[in-house]
């Protein structure tokens, strides 16, 4: 690694956070020195006529507060004689303000005087008694009781509280102020103070939050107006949660939203999203199937974003609600938006959680003397000699042999050693007034994994801050910084840390790891051991800032102007170091070691890049309401533009292990690869809403994207998109039913979407590539050699998508259900053709051949169901929320024919990337029973698996095989109970996946002599004296009976599986304890992640993993961890 670079990117990090440090200081600052409280001061001034604006100037000065107004207006108008001695604020200010339409209230930033829209009560005694608080008391309650959790705000001040597990308040206003009760599926109430001391509130339900507004593209809609499918999940469905990253919290909270996670490695955890099926990929090397992520208005990733920043997640599923982001839309859009100040005094949050980790799984590989007999047996069946004595087996069994050479190694063991550990911080301070509202968020996160210096952190920093700065122009800005330092043990071999893993799950129980001197064992693939052990690894610096300034200029009422400029730039620094690793292979009894495999030389490599995004964009709104008809346009231009550096040097041969520098190896040997790329997106974009007495609702997006990636002439897509709702409980024929039905609308959605997220920016023109070597009369000479294949007539990758949706509430809105049925069809696919090589260079040099447009389709058709309930019984409430999806994949066309990778494959009329082998029939008992059979080769035999003859040609061949089952889950479900009573809540969330198979391959181990090894599985074999097996005849060499070698529906497994994802349990501390620590809330909890799993896959392997991944795998992780909230 440069270090200069390192020291110089090290320091602007430090100075980015330190401004984001003292910015934050700066506003708690400002908020914890609050201006004195007017009722408090007393001022002697005489006014003679002059105008207000003067006035103000000089009760400034004489009260020492500060004062906001608009000069200009308070310009025009002039004081009466007046005359105060020592007189409270208050009335100072009633007295002055008194018979015009201006009016005074209390801000953060000191004194606001406003216009309202008629004069002020002329009865000036009432005005001047409104100045002592009066203290108000009572019960919030629904029609089944109290509501607790309520938020009892005085409108325009910062002053508020919540009511208590009991439904009840305290809260101190004057008379004429206004008290607002609001809660999340209540709809807000006010009342006016008079001189009432006791208030019982009782709040309506809101129609199935149908009110609620969600976030789609650029703007916000009321829920009860959207036409699309939408999914949305708020911060507390991510609350109190031990999750590593964004994607994991989401799994299983959205209907139509699959996520696979194949890995726990810390890290690298993060599941593969999948909205509404598979939306490309019919070949190797296709554009990119995954959704696109945007923050804040910006696109950015994932892992940009702290799980407890989040305020809300938009999930776009259909053509109707993404249309408008075009070309980066065809695979769904996630919109993620993070929390933002609120009015009111300042508020500072600290939660955190920590607690320990496991591995959920690990395969059960027999002890070393039940492989050694195994692999004889294997041996005995292919009739080659024996490899293991009686006596080897006996010493593998008792474990008396101090030499090492008759261990039982447990490798697993070896390699998940480690106590796993996660802990996270976070402090939010937010607050601000009716013009400027900020929140600072900062964030830790540390997990420490179950293999040694396996180790992942996250350092978040978050500033937000929005400002009305006059009545028609608010600005708005935020600033992300992220730092992830990451680190992992590396293989001398493959230079890998998934080795390490394959190593200890393939090495054979009996071969040593060190011998009795401490030596290593010799392994003909290497140790993982010895490379845990060695001072070999690989750490990564991942640096990101993201931030975006907005604009928002109404010169007119309905009509907004809204320019903006995002920008991310993700920077990593790589520092891999392999050393050198000597192996010994032991002798006879008392005979020194042998030094056999050296690995080797050492070797260090230093690696940078740097992604850096632009984005300019501006959009206008309007909306106008004319009668009963209510028309909304959104017109919009963007400009994207990225560039990605790369760059990495090389060298070998250090003196020794300690000297990691880059600088501290030889030149000769050495290697530097550096390359960069860039592309860039020119859009037009508009939208148009309307609706009919919000009744009849009528939206159409359209986007012109114009991509760098491909030629003239081919560069600008076209995607429309259109969508229609009817809310039939609004109709006066429906009135009859609406005791039963409260709610009820219909939708339908047409629209076509591209893609364009190929691997190659310039792919549609020819390249050429440097520091390729030929040898000329034996001499090496440096030159050029083709680049990547071009296709000049490369076009878009097109998504047409159709929709119809149903939403209704019953029980008095207590339940509601959404239904939606889609069809999405990808034509057009983009994908490589099949790779070339160009000869004649020092060692071919292969080519890689140019993208095309395969004259193919595949079709996505599926159901949606998500359901919630929620009701309380006494002070006990909860709720019940559930999704489900169906979702059938099919490729519909395909040019050229079969397509097979291994054992997978797809073809017209099977789903995509399907699992592909031979039909099994079952196991033959005898020879008798292979006799006249169609067999694979001439050495079948009693104990092999039959195979079906399908086309009944009288052998078994490639012609036999078969679909075999689904790669991809085709249903997915997320259930989710919540409840709370009096201080306690309990919450419990499962996902799960079914109709999903797994090939069983890679999952059950192998027989073998050093590098193999067999899990329990094989125990229930068939042999001359068990011929009613499970399993077949053991194999060394022979392939007829080899899952991997010889894939069939014998080994594949149902991967469905049912998880208990969370469970919390949260106690909050009462109110009166609470208030004499001076706090506003603490709470306590536990919280589990992945506890439980039902599932009849086997037993060692998560389900999830298999269907994603193989035996290799890092497992996933239980978590167990204890937090804590505090509002301060």
């Amino acid at each position: 690694m440069n270090q200069k670079l390192q020291t110089r990117l090290t320091r602007r990090i430090a100075k980015l956070g330190i401004v984001a440090m003292l910015s934050a200081a700066s506003l708690g600052t400002w908020a914890l020195n609050r201006i004195q409280d007017i009722r408090t001061v007393k001022v002697s001034i005489s006014f003679n006529g002059e105008t207000l604006e003067k006035a103000f100037g000089r009760l400034s000065e004489v009260s020492k507060m500060p004062f906001n107004y608009n000069h200009n207006e308070l310009r025009k108008i002039s004081t009466k004689q007046l005359v105060f001695k020592n007189e409270p604020l208050p009335q100072v200010l009633n007295s002055i303000l008194y018979g015009t339409q201006f009016q005074y209230k209390e801000g953060e930033s000191g004194v606001i005087i406003f216009k309202t829209n008629e004069k002020q009560d002329k009865r000036v005694n009432s005005i001047t008694n409104a100045i002592d608080p009066i203290t108000i008391k009572g019960i919030v309650s629904d029609n089944a009781g109290p509501v607790p959790g309520v938020s009892v705000m005085v409108k325009g001040t910062g002053k508020g509280t919540i009511t208590a597990a009991d439904g009840s308040f305290s809260i101190k206003a004057e008379k004429g102020e206004v008290l607002v009760f609001s809660t999340l599926g209540y709809k807000t109430k006010e009342i006016t103070v008079d001189n009432q001391t006791t208030v019982n509130i009782s709040l309506e339900a809101s129609v199935n939050s149908l009110e609620d507004v969600v976030v789609v593209g650029y703007g916000q809609q009321k829920k009860i107006n959207l036409t699309g499918a939408v999914g949305t999940i708020s911060s507390k469905d991510l609350d109190n949660r031990p999750v590593t990253n964004v994607t994991n919290a989401i799994q299983g909270k959205v209907a139509g939203v699959s996520i696979t996670t194949s890995t726990g490695q810390p890290g690298r955890d993060a599941g593969t999203i999948r909205i509404r099926g598979i939306g490309t990929g019919l070949g190797s090397g296709g554009a990119s199937a995954a959704p696109i992520v945007i923050i804040d208005g910006v696109p950015g990733a994932m892992g940009d974003v702290n799980p407890n920043d989040i305020e809300s997640i938009s999930v776009l599923k259909d053509a109707a609600s993404s249309a408008i982001y075009g070309a980066r839309a065809s695979n769904g859009v996630i919109l993620i938006t993070t929390k933002k100040g609120k009015e009111g005094s300042i508020q500072l949050k600290y939660d955190m959680y920590a607690g320990p980790q496991q591995i959920m799984k690990q395969p059960d590989f027999l002890p070393s003397w039940q492989q050694a007999q195994l692999y004889n047996e294997a041996r005995a069946n292919e009739g080659a000699s024996l490899r293991w004595t009686d006596n080897d087996i006996q010493l593998f069994k008792d474990g008396t042999d101090q030499s090492g050479a008759h261990p039982n190694t447990d490798w697993v063991s070896l390699i998940f050693s480690e106590t796993g550990w996660q802990q996270n911080h976070n402090v939010n301070i937010s607050g601000g007034d009716q013009k400027s509202k900020y929140m600072v968020s900062l964030g830790y996160f540390d997990q420490n994994g179950n293999v040694k210096e396996t180790r992942y952190q996250k350092y978040n920093a978050l500033f937000n801050v929005n400002s009305q700065l006059t009545p028609k122009l608010g600005l708005s800005a935020k600033l992300g910084f992220l730092y992830a330092p990451f680190s992992e043990p590396v293989s001398t071999y493959a230079t890998s840390f998934g080795q390490i893993i394959r190593a200890a799950n393939r090495i054979s129980n009996t071969v040593p790891a060190k011998w009795e001197n401490g030596a290593l064992g010799y392994v003909s693939d290497g140790s993982p051991l010895a490379w845990l052990d060695s001072p070999s690894f690989n750490k990564w610096q991942n640096y990101t800032v993201n931030g975006n300034v907005a604009g928002d200029w109404s010169p007119l009422k309905g009509l907004h102007f809204k320019p903006s400029f995002g920008y991310r730039l993700a920077m990593g620094q790589q520092q891999q170091y392999v050393s050198d690793i000597q192996y010994y292979k032991g002798g006879a009894t008392g005979t020194p070691l042998t030094p056999t495999k050296f690995e080797g030389p050492n070797n260090l490599t230093n690696a940078t890049d740097r992604t850096t995004y632009t984005l300019l964009q501006g959009v206008a709104d309007y909306e106008k309401n004319i009668g009963k008809h209510n028309f909304k346009v959104l017109v919009g231009a963007s400009q994207e533009y990225s560039i990605y550096n790369y760059f990495s040097a090389q060298r070998q041969n250090f003196l020794n292990n300690e000297l990691t520098q880059i600088n501290a190896a030889p030149a000769l040997g050495q290697s530097t690869t550096g390359y960069a790329n860039d592309w860039g997106l020119k859009s037009v974009f508009g939208r148009l809403n309307y609706n009919f007495n919000e009744k009849y609702l009528l939206e159409a997006n359209f986007r012109f994207d114009g991509s760098s990636r491909f030629a003239q002439g081919h560069r600008w897509g076209k995607f429309p998109a259109v969508s229609a709702g009817w809310i039939i409980s609004k109709e006066d024929f429906f009135a009859g039913a609406l005791n039963a039905v409260n709610s009820l609308k219909l939708r339908a959605s047409w629209g076509k979407l591209g893609n364009q997220q190929i691997a190659n920016n310039y792919a549609y023109f020819e390249s050429i590539t440097g520091g390729q070597t030929y040898s000329f009369n034996q001499t090496l000479v440096t030159g050029l050699t083709p680049g990547d294949g071009a296709n000049p007539l490369l076009q878009w990758e097109k998504t047409q998508s159709v929709g119809a949706g149903i939403d209704a509430t019953f029980m008095n809105n207590k339940l509601d259900v959404s239904l939606d049925y889609f069809e999405r069809k990808t034509s057009n696919p983009l994908l490589r053709t099949q790779a070339g090589a160009v000869l004649g260079t020092s060692g071919t040099t292969s080519f890689v051949p140019p993208y095309v447009n395969v004259d193919g389709e595949m079709v996505n058709k599926g159901i949606e169901v998500s359901a919630g309930y929620k009701d309380k019984v006494g002070e006990f409430n909860y709720n019940i929320n559930g999704n489900f999806s169906f979702i059938d994949n099919k490729v519909t066309k395909l040019t050229g024919g079969k397509v097979i990778n291994d054992n997978t494959f797809y073809d017209v009329g099977t789903p995509f990337q399907s699992l592909y082998g031979y039909e099994a029939l079952g196991i033959y008992k005898t020879q008798a029973d292979v006799t006249g059979t169609a067999v694979l080769n001439n050495k079948v035999a009693a104990g092999d698996i039959q195979y079906k003859d399908q086309n009944n040609d009288g052998k078994i061949d490639a012609q036999d095989k078969v679909y075999l089952g689904n790669y991809y889950p085709k249903i997915s479900y997320g259930l989710s109970f919540s409840s709370s009573w009096k201080n306690f809540e309990l919450s419990l969330f499962f996902q799960g996946a079914a109709a999903v198979k797994a090939m069983g391959g890679n999952l059950i181990g192998r027989v073998g002599p050093d590098v193999e090894k067999p899990t329990s599985v094989f125990l229930d074999r068939w042999t001359p004296t068990n011929t009613d097996a499970s399993f077949p005849r053991l194999w060394y060499s022979y392939k007829q009976n080899d899952p991997t070698s010889t894939p069939s529906s014998f080994w594949v497994k149902d991967a469905s599986y049912l998880r208990l994802k969370n469970l919390t349990f949260a106690y909050s501390l009462p109110k009166n304890i609470v208030n004499k620590l001076g706090l506003n809330n603490v709470k306590v909890y536990y919280s589990g992640q992945n506890l439980l799993t039902f599932t009849s896959f086997y037993k060692w392997i998560d389900p999830e993993l298999g269907s994603a991944g193989s035996i290799n795998n890092y497992p996933q992780v239980l978590v167990n961890t204890l937090g804590l909230n505090v509002t301060f």
